[in-house]
């Protein structure tokens, strides 16, 4: 499988598409980010920093601006994204070829010239070059299996999705009063429903969103286009990979560049939901983006088990 190599420009990318204390397990000294009972150490972000210090112009111009946490955020994204894909192919039982790995880099131009104006060295692109091929195939995997059946509405800003969200984290009955109250939508638009089902097969868009990359009984706010100040909070109530699509398979309409953001959204729950615990000084991990946000407040989402109510 080709895939076209994308770049992590340094300046304005958005980490697309990483603790201190104590506690048991993996030790949090010296720790970058912890990926259940895998460690990324600080020392090899810093090494990888400093090959970027040292190769790329505009990053030296950020280190001397001070604004160098985004460059590092960046690493430790890459990091523990590098850590979900490889426990989620082991579990799964995907390899990919090193001769694949080769094709592929070469198809960018070979590492040396792909890997300038971004975070990688010629090293670090082949590791990436082989994480994108497996999320290709993790994808190919599912892509045509997966159903989700959910409750949503649309609201009109992230702190009103936020904020509601949580009352239906808190009590699922919430969610019913609020689809309920939604309002109506113009031009064929519907801004609120139970029981919406979606099948990946039928809509690969949708099985790039955090809709398809959560378990059943979770509820979730979102901006569904990042252009527009709408958000939409979904109680997903059924989540099934083992529906079978009618037809021909959908894998091979899809360009390497969908299948592998479909892949990214899989791969923390086919990594078994590992823990991701993350130095304070790089920030938090955003589950919606799959990737690090700076602060609390520039979270991308909201994601939640809901409280089932005891019998």
């Amino acid at each position: 499988m080709r895939t076209v190599q994308r770049r992590f420009t340094l300046i304005g990318a958005a980490v697309a598409l990483l603790v201190a204390g104590c506690g048991t397990g993996p030790s949090h000294v010296g720790s970058a980010a912890i990926v259940g009972d895998t460690v990324l150490p600080l020392e090899q972000v810093q090494q990888r920093l400093d090959v970027v210090l040292k190769k790329e112009p505009e990053a030296q111009k950020l280190h001397d601006q001070r604004k160098l946490d985004q460059v590092a955020r960046q690493l430790v994204t890459l990091g523990v994204q590098h850590e979900l894909i490889e426990q989620a192919a082991r579990r799964e039982g995907v390899t990919v070829s090193e001769e694949a790995v080769t094709e592929s880099v070469e198809q960018a131009g070979g590492a040396e010239l792909a890997s300038q104006n971004t975070v990688y060295d010629a090293a670090t692109f082949r590791e990436r070059a082989k994480d994108q091929l497996l999320l290709v195939e993790l994808a190919r995997k599912y892509v045509d299996r997966m159903e989700v059946t959910f409750d949503y509405f649309f609201t009109k800003d992230n702190a009103d999705a936020i904020a509601k969200a949580k009352q239906v984290a808190a009590d699922p009955a919430k969610m019913a009063e609020f689809v309920a109250d939604a309002p109506a939508g113009t031009q064929g638009q519907t801004l609120s429903k139970e029981g919406q089902r979606v099948r990946s097969a039928e809509s690969p868009q949708a099985a790039q969103s955090p809709l398809f990359g959560v378990p059943a009984g979770t509820v979730v706010a979102f901006a569904p286009d990042p252009s527009s100040a709408q958000w939409i909070v979904a109680y997903v109530t059924d989540r099934k990979t083992d529906v079978r699509a009618s037809g021909e398979s959908s894998t091979e309409q899809l360009t390497p560049q969908v299948l592998e953001q479909i892949g990214l959204r899989l791969v923390q729950t086919l990594a078994g939901d590992p823990e991701i615990q993350v130095n304070p000084r790089y920030g938090l991990w955003d589950g919606t983006a799959l990737s690090l946000a700076a602060s609390e407040g520039e979270l991308s989402g909201y994601q939640a088990t809901v409280r089932q109510k005891s019998s």
